[in-house]
């Protein structure tokens, strides 16, 4: 760990910085956020679901417990930043896994179809798409926060040859 003076103080430096409930790692990844997210949510669903095995007999019931325990975290996990697909796998193998204890399958079962057609859950990539989907929804009908609004507009507003600023560079929309 290195210090740095600023001032006449000395700041001890970290590898690590939370926030919000993310740690961000010195080198700007998110690798270990998530893995930390999956093994969690492995741990609290399945090393621990025998006092809940009465509970789990109702699917329903399950439904609910694997929401709030997996579901809310991988969400959560999912939507402070655009995750790349070697992120995403182990967050969806934690869903696939919560859907095979609720549904009562094993692990060599394809669950894919039960997601979709019988839990009616979205696969991870598709949760992130309809999130984004429902933020810019809610902007155009001015759902969402001001601030939010502000930063969504529809491209036929703009004058033919204007130039529009799009994360910091200049983008002509013709």
């Amino acid at each position: 760990m290195t210090e740095i003076v600023l001032n006449g103080f000395s700041i001890k430096t970290s590898p690590i910085v939370t926030c919000i409930g993310v740690k961000i790692y010195a080198e700007l990844t998110f690798s270990t956020h998530v893995k930390q997210v999956a093994a969690r949510c492995f741990y609290y669903s399945f090393a621990n679901c025998g006092p809940f095995d009465q509970l789990l007999l109702f699917t329903d019931n399950a439904i609910m417990l694997i929401h709030a325990v997996i579901a809310s975290p991988v969400d959560y996990t999912v939507t402070l930043f655009q995750t790349a697909a070697v992120y995403l796998r182990p967050l969806q193998s934690v869903m696939n896994a919560a859907a095979r204890l609720v549904v009562k399958k094993r692990k060599s079962d394809s669950i894919t179809l039960i997601l979709r057609d019988t839990l009616h859950w979205l696969l991870v990539r598709e949760r992130i798409d309809f999130k984004l989907c429902l933020l810019v929804y809610k902007c155009l009908q001015q759902l969402a926060a001001p601030y939010l609004e502000s930063m969504i507009f529809s491209v036929s507003a703009v004058s033919l040859c204007q130039h529009v600023t799009t994360y910091g560079r200049q983008v002509k929309v013709t």
